[in-house]
């Protein structure tokens, strides 16, 4: 089961929104997966496969590991989050190149 944090701020408002998009793309991949939001400060030792956050986070999130954060401009672009989303699960061999 993967283990996934959307990130903004505060952990409220547009890391929920993301938290949307990303459990309607892992239903439909069929992964198994458990999706939570937080916000910056809360994630600090949590475990995770990866994280789903905005650019403008990038600094704050120096303690992460960056091969497991998904950089993305926007919260509210669902087919954003889907391209980054599945390029990392099909570097992960958790989807094949068909499901790309």
């Amino acid at each position: 089961m993967l283990k996934i944090y959307t990130v903004c701020p505060q952990g409220l408002g547009s890391s929920m929104i993301a938290k949307i998009h990303v459990q309607n793309i892992l239903d439909t991949l069929g992964v198994d997966y458990d999706v939570e939001t937080a916000g910056v400060a809360s994630i600090v030792g949590e475990n995770f496969d990866f994280i789903i956050t905005v650019d403008e986070l990038r600094e704050s999130l120096s303690h992460v590991d960056p091969s497991k954060i998904i950089i993305i401009k926007n919260f509210f672009k669902k087919d954003e989050i889907e391209e980054k989303l599945k390029k990392k699960l099909f570097e992960m061999k958790i989807i094949g190149s068909d499901q790309l």
